[in-house]
């Protein structure tokens, strides 16, 4: 089961990477190295999407409809 802790530090290093990528967009950073961190961001956001339903409804697979 996921826990508060975890899905603080995902959100913690969530946070980390979108300002690393606005770094990176306002200094001009290459297409490639711009479109890996957005693709990294996208799946920390599902991992984050799973950790907090997680706490909502309890873990993936036990019980219930989702």
């Amino acid at each position: 089961m996921t826990s508060e802790r975890t899905r603080d530090r995902l959100m913690a290093h969530l946070r980390g990477h979108v300002a690393e990528l606005r770094r990176l967009e306002r200094n001009g950073a290459s297409l490639e190295e711009v479109a890996e961190r957005k693709r990294l961001i996208l799946r920390l956001q599902q991992h984050l999407a799973y950790a907090v339903r997680d706490l909502v409804v309890g873990p993936r697979g036990l019980g219930g409809s989702v």
